[in-house]
């Protein structure tokens, strides 16, 4: 009888998961298709305000000849942005609304617009036509710039990744040969310092999480520690001489038929080459946007063609690049692990939600803790 009774309630239990499984899945779909419905009904609302915003633009202003005929041809949500892509008067743009910033500038759209503006005609950003801070017309900052046509960098199906390689140095170079004068940029006077604050400040954010994971902290302050022990004696390696993307995922080139360009100039400044060069570099940046990574070949040639097209020594910038990466690498983990965190703790901005759920599998190889082991091998 006992026995009966057990497999009664063995079975009743499975019986009422099963239920209670198949309840909740009905219920996970409905909200899909309620989310979904929501998303085209705030895309066409969305759609409709860009289009009569962009009617009564001046056609000066985008550089046409009238602006009566307006399309939206499709939207990308990013990590902090939602871009429409656009046409007018037969000209492509993106109509990009700023959601969230990550400079911690109060005026991080006018920052942006003015750095491509500074890039114009080098013929390594996006142009840009327009922005707008004000928030009359919609909840967030705005601005209008150049569409690119063409895929991103992908390690996964680039087919020559030895050219790829040397078209980013060669791009890098450019940019980073670049006189900012005396222009309001973003500058960090002591380089590895402020590498080092970067990645402390992270980990004290990911600390304060509700959900941070342990091991991660661990390893993180393990890194921290090591870094301190040689800071000192490479500090004076490190100087604030040329402007970086700081953004280098490869995700944010654009193969054009006319060369690469680099997109998503939220937050550049003046800073010593070598940040750019360890955030091309850098493991966990690469697996956002790839299951696949350089190998020490593939850094080698980098590191060889950026020196000898920039002539730089090649022995001081891996020197620079040995000692500044694995902090480059570390902020990129604890990004992934707050954005993890974020979504866990329902922080994540509501208009941004699902874009940020589709790349749960990125945030996910980014902050595997054996990324941060794998620093540890540099010291």
């Amino acid at each position: 009888m006992v026995t009966e009774r057990a497999n009664c309630t063995f079975y009743e239990t499975i019986k009422l998961i099963c239920i209670n499984w198949f309840q909740r899945a009905k219920v996970l779909q409905k909200m899909k298709v309620e989310n979904e419905k929501i998303e085209r009904k705030t895309l066409a609302d969305s759609g409709e305000k860009i289009v009569q915003y962009l009617k009564d633009l001046s056609p000066e202003v985008l550089e046409v000849q009238n602006t009566d005929s307006v399309e939206i041809l499709g939207m990308v949500t990013g990590s902090y942005n939602i871009n429409f892509h656009v046409r007018v008067d037969k000209k492509e743009f993106v109509f990009r609304i700023n959601i969230d910033q990550q400079s911690g500038l109060s005026n991080q759209i006018e920052y942006e617009f003015m750095v491509m503006k500074f890039l114009e005609s080098h013929h390594i950003a996006p142009k840009a036509y327009y922005f707008d801070d004000s928030q009359e017309r919609f909840d967030y900052p705005v601005m209008i710039e150049e569409y690119l046509e063409g895929p991103v960098l992908s390690l996964e199906t680039e087919k020559n990744i030895s050219e790829v390689i040397s078209k980013v140095a060669e791009l890098l170079v450019r940019l980073h040969s670049l006189e900012p004068g005396d222009r309001p940029f973003i500058t960090w006077r002591d380089p590895l310092t402020d590498t080092y604050e970067l990645a402390r400040s992270d980990l004290i954010g990911y600390e304060a999480k509700r959900s941070p994971e342990k091991k991660i902290i661990s390893l993180a302050k393990k890194v921290l520690v090591k870094t301190e022990e040689v800071m000192l004696q490479h500090r004076h390696l490190f100087h604030a001489d040329s402007l970086n993307h700081t953004d280098l995922c490869f995700g944010n080139f654009i193969n054009m038929a006319q060369g690469l360009r680099l997109i998503d100039w939220e937050k550049p400044r003046v800073d010593d080459c070598s940040y750019d060069i360890c955030c091309f570099l850098s493991e966990p940046a690469e697996l956002y946007n790839s299951t696949r990574v350089l190998n020490s070949e593939e850094r080698e040639n980098f590191l060889d063609t950026y020196a000898r097209l920039s002539g730089k020594n090649p022995d001081h910038l891996m020197e620079k690049v040995k000692v500044r990466e694995p902090l480059v690498s570390l902020h990129w983990v604890l990004w992934g692990a707050t954005m993890l965190c974020d979504l866990k703790d329902r922080h994540t901005s509501p208009e941004l939600l699902e874009a940020h759920e589709e790349k749960t599998a990125r945030y996910e190889r980014i902050a595997d803790p054996d990324n941060i082991e794998k620093l540890l091998e540099y010291y």
